[in-house]
């Protein structure tokens, strides 16, 4: 479905969306209307975590994010297509170029951070609605532990004063820490929308942090809004989003998946008819099992193709 009837993001980023919770391990506590409240991501063995709890309008009560050891299906599939708004340059300093390759037995057992918005996180077992972190695992080597606190109606900013502790505090040496943001900010919502400018000292504040802990932040650009005109997908809401990105990646030489530019490839290359299966009921942002899938096989191969060390995870 278009653009005209969809769902704004804004609208109903956290409707049906649920925080991640842990299927083994010790629970994390629910947090406070806030999202203010320290969680500590717990393992899971095998396959991403279910969820629970509704993840409400800006600051709805949620719960922790899992940890889960991933495996899976490899990755496939093509995704060209054409230019967008907003750049499909090489991601952050890495440039072009898969990551060199390595023997996955030489790899060390780490531990993935996910942070951001309803697009990303984990929902409930049996959710028709799905985020793209809990289809992540099936793309990546068992040696990578996914910790995803992603949380419905999150800001950079409000993710920042809330869910960011959770992170920080689970946060170890060689870890990673992938961040995605843009559909709440780019909105019109009182206390979600952020400015592209502060939107970027966010993501460089972000990554200061992480790296003081001696790991590694890789920034993602927000998977596409559809904005179809003319049978052509565009991206007028998320473009100035991605370019602070872009800006923020290159100067500081932190590495970037460009699942925005992707996303949009993919979405001119099946056409707006048959777009109808990667969103849910119509909406513009949200994705149903399929949609998660594929933007999270995009992600995968993102990582590849940018040279992040992570890529030597990807199947």
């Amino acid at each position: 479905m278009g653009c005209s009837g969809g769902v704004a993001p804004d609208a109903v980023e956290a409707a049906a969306g649920t925080g991640p919770v842990a299927t083994a391990g010790t629970a994390g506590s629910a947090s406070s209307a806030g999202e203010t409240s320290a969680q500590a991501g717990t393992a899971t063995a095998m396959g991403g975590a279910a969820s629970s709890t509704g993840g409400g309008a800006s600051g709805g009560a949620t719960t922790s994010g899992a940890s889960s050891s991933v495996g899976g299906a490899s990755a496939g599939g093509a995704n060209g297509g054409g230019a967008t708004t907003g750049g499909n340059a090489p991601g952050g300093a890495g440039g072009a170029g898969g990551a060199d390759h390595v023997d996955p037995n030489s790899l060390p057992n780490v531990t993935l951070h996910l942070a951001g918005d309803s697009t990303v996180m984990t929902y409930a077992s049996g959710s028709a609605q799905e985020g793209w972190g809990q289809e992540l695992p099936q793309f990546l080597l068992g040696k990578v532990a996914l910790d995803n606190q992603a949380i419905g109606g999150a800001s950079v900013e409000t993710f920042y004063t809330g869910r960011w502790k959770n992170v920080m505090s689970n946060l170890k040496a060689g870890d990673y820490v992938m961040a995605a943001f843009g559909a709440n900010d780019s909105g019109s919502v009182a206390g979600r929308h952020v400015d592209p400018p502060a939107f970027q000292a966010r993501f460089a504040v972000m990554a200061q942090e992480v790296m003081a802990k001696q790991a590694t932040f890789i920034a993602v650009t927000p998977s596409a809004l559809q904005e179809w005109s003319g049978g052509k997908e565009g991206n007028n809401r998320l473009g100035p989003y991605v370019t602070v990105l872009h800006t923020f990646a290159e100067s500081k030489g932190v590495k970037l998946v460009d699942l925005n530019a992707r996303s949009i490839e993919f979405l001119n290359q099946i056409g707006q008819e048959a777009a109808k299966e990667i969103y849910i009921d119509g909406d513009k942002a949200h994705f149903t099992k399929k949609g998660a899938t594929q933007m999270a096989e995009l992600v995968a191969r993102e990582l590849s193709r940018i040279g992040s060390p992570l890529g030597g995870y990807v199947k």
